[in-house]
């Protein structure tokens, strides 16, 4: 089905999502793959990615000719298409992503990708039915916990690792929008891998009680994870997130500040 942009007059509805709250909604039709994915499956900005499109997904250079034409639509940016590659590929559709170049930082979240969406629609800003740049968006890529929000988690600079010590202190800022309130009794350990040189999180968010939250940034809540034996010279990792990154400490970042 064409989408149109002829509503409430002329509006180009391009989303881009670089800053506030984590979106949820799959933007277009960018669905991709199941909790069966060889990987994973990873969220852009709510947009699904199989791990597999990022490692052994096509690129846009190798795009049919029909999807191809995407490429050159209304207000679509000049890419490199052997640097993309191909998330979606429909008569209606074409969403690609890219690793960043350079990370950037956003609110204390080190976002490395970069999401594209096209889409055909009815009418195009340079008028009549034809391809148009539709969503742009960049993002941390995070594992799909199917339930529990992601978050950014970090070091407590106040509590830091111990290596005679079976407890590591972390501090957890809930992505999605939840009022501006810490995340107390709401932080769960999705997944916990205590390995010889290494220890891997996975930490969620669940969701705050009530169906309308604001959304004005969230305090960090300080979290503690329980091991096995002490840490000793293992190195912390957050799996969570692509790709998988060793924790740092918390940075100072435009967030209220905890109680």
């Amino acid at each position: 089905m064409r989408r149109s942009r002829l509503m409430q007059g002329w509006t180009v509805a391009l989303v881009a999502l670089v800053g506030g709250c984590a979106q949820t909604g799959v933007a277009g039709g960018a669905a991709g793959g199941t909790s069966d994915e060889p990987g994973g499956v990873y969220l852009c900005q709510g947009t699904r990615v199989p791990a597999s499109v990022l490692t052994d997904g096509a690129t846009a250079d190798q795009l049919g000719d029909e999807a191809a034409a995407a490429l050159d639509g209304a207000s679509v940016p000049d890419i490199e298409p052997e640097q993309w590659r191909v998330l979606t590929e429909t008569s209606t559709e074409v969403y690609l992503i890219r690793e960043l170049p350079e990370p950037r930082d956003n609110d204390g979240e080190r976002r490395t990708h970069e999401l594209m969406g096209i889409e055909w629609v009815d009418q195009t800003e340079e008028g009549g039915e034809g391809w148009q740049f539709w969503q742009h968006s960049d993002c941390a890529l995070r594992h799909e916990l199917g339930g529990p929000a992601d978050a950014i988690v970090a070091l407590d600079p106040d509590n830091p690792p111990d290596p005679a010590s079976s407890q590591v202190h972390v501090l957890v800022t809930e992505t999605a929008c939840a009022g501006g309130e810490p995340a107390y009794g709401r932080v769960t350990l999705e997944r916990l891998a205590q390995l010889e040189d290494r220890v891997e999180l996975v930490i969620g968010v669940e969701a705050p009680p009530g169906d309308a939250q604001t959304c004005q940034g969230n305090p960090p809540t300080p979290f503690t994870v329980e091991l096995e034996e002490p840490l000793g010279d293992r190195t912390l990792f957050d799996v969570a997130v692509y790709p998988e990154r060793e924790l740092g400490n918390f940075s100072e970042v435009s967030r209220s500040p905890s109680p």
